[in-house]
């Protein structure tokens, strides 16, 4: 199976809630909070990570103290603890999204800030530059952008090879009704696209899609049910 949560940030934490949250993290998710200079950045950190415990909990029935996590040498990280089981983490803004699954699966969100577009498309195939200039509007053409790079970064998270991959080696042919791959990378991925609340891109990438049970919820009701 695999789930996906998407959780949005509706409000700050208590003082309380957050020294409750922040012991409930291993070594090197509190060292990374703590070097974070910004507090949303703080926030959405921390909240990822529990999110992440929280779905274990539910799902799998492990209990943090039961975590033991690593990183690939590409640096995706992994749980030792329990190879196999899966889970991918991505944040931006006011969203916070994680995915556990008994396969490899990667997602992305991002929001669709004004970015230069040319710029952005210049690191992409010629393929995938040429569907963003056959939009009309410059808005079309931003969402095409973010839709391409959310699934890039979802992909090479799935795979494991990050950026050690360049981005104009493989291509995503989209449409109205499906989303292609053409790559020369060995694999069995199906993928996953969908805007939330109009200034938002996620992407998903799994090969075991059709199991995918999907939830958003916010701050708010991830604090009541953090119980392990």
């Amino acid at each position: 199976m695999l789930f996906t949560h998407l959780l949005k940030l509706d409000h700050s934490l208590t003082s309380t809630t957050w020294s409750t949250w922040y012991h409930l993290l291993d070594l090197e998710r509190k060292n990374k909070i703590d070097h974070l200079k910004f507090a949303g950045d703080r926030l959405r950190s921390l909240t990822a990570g529990i999110l992440l415990r929280s779905m274990l909990f539910n799902y799998y029935r492990l209990k943090p103290t039961e975590l033991v996590f690593s990183a690939s040498k590409h640096g995706k990280p992994f749980l030792a603890s329990h190879p196999g089981i899966f889970f991918n983490l991505t944040h931006s803004e006011d969203y916070v999204c994680c995915s556990v699954s008994n396969a490899p699966v990667g997602i992305d969100i991002e929001q669709m800030k004004p970015i230069d577009i040319l710029g952005i498309a210049s690191f992409f195939s010629v393929s995938e530059q040429e569907y963003i200039h056959s939009k009309k509007t410059e808005a079309k053409q931003l969402e095409a952008v973010y839709s391409i790079w959310t699934l890039k970064e979802a992909f090479s998270k799935q795979i494991g090879l990050g950026l050690s991959v360049p981005l104009d080696t493989y291509q995503f042919i989209l449409n109205d009704e499906k989303i292609l791959l053409s790559t020369q990378i060995k694999n069995d991925a199906q993928f996953y696209s969908r805007t939330i609340d109009n200034h938002y891109k996620f992407a998903l990438c799994s090969s075991i899609l059709s199991k995918n049970i999907q939830k958003q919820l916010t701050l708010t009701e991830l604090v009541t049910k953090v119980h392990f």
